[in-house]
């Protein structure tokens, strides 16, 4: 007689950035499946962040037969299981039990092509399927697959929940500390719960959702002489600088594709995202590009 050892997905937990994903103007929620295919093939979350498991949550996999797993767009925990359809914990899991993955950053310029607000720098984010008591009731839950919903500051800890948070880490835990997932095996509600009513895994798995968007800014232009612009073109002097010309409107940063943005009819060139500078007094990003 033989036997066989069985793993099943537990939960998945997918990070999405769209300055990856999308094609310039393109955004990858509008392309057709092919397209998404090959925007996927490219994508890889290695190149901006790190997610690791905390020492207490390695422990918890360990002791519960559980397997950690890291792919190009996330991270899946995998189960051992038991019975005839291959859905029950091979051991059981209790209701409070949670998993705690660390976000650490890799990319000095994340911050530069992400949308969120750049006050929020240096703050912590926390991503869940319960809220925590230090937290207001504004205070967002985990995204689950499909939601479309980009991260924002409702997802940043108070002090007080950060500082809870930060020490349970130790010092190497904390490098580079961008943000907490933390799942538990019963969330707030049913939807977000990743065992049933009787402690199986749900079929299809849960999968959760970290989606963040690409920032947009204003492109400027400088140039080392007058330029003239007409009403059709899609820059502006700014601030009737002839020298010094803007879009008329944010554009977005991506890795892939181009914008077009047309002066007397040439195509300008795109800014990289190596460098943005804000403009507090309209609240606006800046990207410059010498001519």
């Amino acid at each position: 007689m033989t036997f066989s050892i069985k793993y099943n997905p537990l939960f998945q937990v997918k990070i999405l950035h769209n300055y990856f994903l999308n094609k310039g103007v393109e955004e990858f929620n509008s392309m057709s499946d092919a397209e998404k295919a090959k925007q996927m093939d490219l994508y890889d979350i290695a190149s901006f962040v790190n997610i690791v498991p905390t020492l207490k949550t390695q422990h918890k996999i360990n002791g519960h037969n559980l397997v950690f797993k890291t792919s190009d767009d996330g991270f899946t925990i995998w189960s051992k299981v038991t019975g005839n359809n291959n859905i029950i914990p091979f051991i059981s899991l209790d209701n409070d039990l949670s998993f705690t993955f660390l976000v650490q950053l890799k990319d000095s310029t994340f911050l530069n092509y992400t949308n969120l607000k750049l006050e929020n720098a240096g703050n912590l984010y926390y991503f869940s399927n319960r809220k925590l008591a230090t937290e207001p009731g504004s205070f967002r839950l985990i995204n689950k697959s499909g939601d479309n919903n980009s991260v924002n500051q409702n997802f940043v800890l108070s002090d007080t929940g950060a500082n809870a948070e930060l020490s349970k880490l130790s010092v190497t835990e904390k490098d580079n500390l961008f943000a907490i997932i933390r799942i538990f095996v019963k969330g707030k509600n049913n939807s977000l719960n990743i065992t049933n009513t009787n402690g199986r895994i749900k079929n299809p798995f849960k999968t959760f959702e970290l989606l963040f968007g690409n920032r947009k800014t204003i492109w400027r232009y400088i140039f080392g002489n007058n330029q003239s612009v007409s009403g059709t073109d899609d820059v502006k002097k700014e601030s009737g600088n002839a020298q010094q010309l803007i879009t008329k409107v944010s554009q977005p940063l991506t890795e892939r594709g181009f914008v077009s943005i047309e002066m007397d009819g040439i195509e300008l060139p795109n800014p990289n995202a190596r460098m943005i500078k804000p403009n507090t007094a309209n609240t606006k990003y800046y990207s410059e590009i010498y001519m």
